[in-house]
């Protein structure tokens, strides 16, 4: 696959109406929270079936202020983390606390502070994303007004000109999420996980003491591990399989991650007083990849992608064998493999050093959570030998496998969220009053006269 054309930003956005959006900042998180419901049909839209309806109005995109709310909800940098963590013990051992990825603050909260998600967002203009997985914070609070949101969207890069092409048919969306996906005037944003760095950093956290937890591969009845219990690193009490560690990662990553990022968006939307609903997203390896993955998985015609990167898996790999998989989006968001580092066992360096490297959290890559930044000097570093046991697994799940990580895919998708603005006549036609809320039913008229 061809390196992708350096993206663009996309136009700034213009000042809005910040009363209404200083109203939409007080709305109470309690109330946004107790009135929240999925609402579904958009201007623009049609149903069929029992709900049959077709909106006489035309669709209304979302302004780039709402849009600038939304992007910054869902997963923005809002300052420096607090790490109330006991990274000594009462005895003066070391805790793990030294496995945190940084001090970076967002909107959602991620295990070990890995951050793994990134939201892409496509509309009528075009896909974008903001890299800022590796930003530091700018200052100790940031992100906090409407004014920083609308100045934040300015960090996006275009991917693609024009909202990218979603199959909406088989075998990419159940058939009831087809109708009003994607249409004209929606906002549809979907969050992906790099599981790369999301397991080389529970790997580190595993092995280290003073956990030693143990990990074995089942499938293939290997033991790659074994020295580093014979040394008294690890505790073989109770061993866990490969494919169980990587489920759980991907449980993390996969599934918290983009589990708060869509909670976020839910909650933000009920402040703004739009529509929007979390639903099943489309194939992962289609969205990321395009065309070639929706023909191999049985798709006729074309599909838009965003540019993934994808590694072949090897034909005697016993899992996946020949299959294709997205393990990164060129100089966007990389993947802790090969070919983006020259060898797996790089790799691990390469997340090491986002902790302790010449730049890194704990060295000097950014602020510190404490008045005293000599604090941080006091945080002991990972040992050397469990650096080189997740070396050991790596290598093994490379060599074995030829993929890493060894049973999920490099970059995952599942669950995503659309935003837009609701035609109020359908749920007058089949819902009570109650359905909608004021600040929903009246947000058009008072929004977008």
């Amino acid at each position: 696959m061809n390196d992708p054309t350096p993206p663009t930003p996309p136009t700034p956005p213009t000042p809005g109406p910040s009363g209404l959006l200083g109203e939409a900042a007080r709305f109470p998180a309690l109330r946004a929270v107790f009135e929240r419901r999925a609402r579904r049909f958009p201007l623009g839209g049609t149903l069929t079936g029992p709900l049959a309806h077709r909106s006489a109005h035309p669709p209304l995109p979302l302004s780039a202020d709402e849009e600038a709310v939304l992007v910054a909800a869902a997963s923005g940098i809002t300052g420096v983390v607090r790490e109330e963590w006991s990274f000594l013990d009462e005895e003066g051992r070391p805790t793990g606390g030294d496995k945190l990825a940084g001090f970076t603050g967002r909107t959602y909260p991620s295990p070990l502070a890995n951050h793994s998600t990134e939201v892409f967002w496509t509309n009528d203009e075009g896909t974008y994303v903001i890299p800022q997985r590796d930003r530091a914070p700018d200052a100790y609070v940031q992100n906090q007004s409407t004014d920083d949101h609308r100045h934040w969207l300015t960090h996006a890069v275009r991917l693609t000109d024009g909202r990218l092409d979603i199959p909406r048919r088989r075998p990419n969306l159940f058939a009831f999420n087809r109708q009003n996906i994607n249409l004209p005037g929606t906002t549809l944003f979907i969050p992906i996980a790099d599981l790369t760095r999301q397991c080389i950093s529970a790997l580190l956290l595993y092995f280290d003491r003073p956990h030693g937890y143990y990990l074995i591969d089942e499938r293939l009845g290997n033991d790659p591990l074994r020295p580093y219990v014979d040394s008294g690193l690890l505790d073989p009490t109770h061993p866990v399989d490969l494919a169980d560690f990587e489920r759980w990662q991907m449980v993390d990553a996969n599934g918290v991650e983009s589990g708060l990022v869509v909670a976020n968006l839910m909650t933000a939307t009920q402040a703004l007083g739009l529509g929007g609903h979390p639903f099943n997203g489309g194939k992962g390896r289609v969205t990321m990849g395009g065309t070639p993955q929706w023909h191999a998985i049985g798709g006729e015609g074309p599909a838009g992608g965003l540019g993934f990167r994808f590694h072949r898996v090897p034909d005697w790999a016993p899992v996946g064998a020949g299959e294709e998989i997205p393990v990164g989006l060129d100089g966007v968001f990389e993947g802790a493999v090969p070919p983006y580092h020259a060898t797996i066992e790089d790799a691990v360096d390469f997340v090491v050093g986002l902790r302790w490297g010449d730049r890194g959290a704990f060295t000097g890559g950014g602020p510190t959570p404490w008045k005293d930044p000599s604090l941080v000097s006091r945080i002991p570093r990972p040992s050397e030998e469990a650096i080189a046991a997740v070396k050991t697994w790596t290598r093994y799940v490379w060599d074995h496998y030829g993929r890493f990580p060894a049973t999920i895919d490099p970059f995952l998708t599942t669950v995503w969220y659309q935003a837009h603005h609701l035609d109020t006549d359908f749920y007058d036609t089949y819902y009570p009053a109650e359905a909608l809320p004021v600040h929903v039913r009246e947000h058009v008229e008072r929004w977008h006269r």
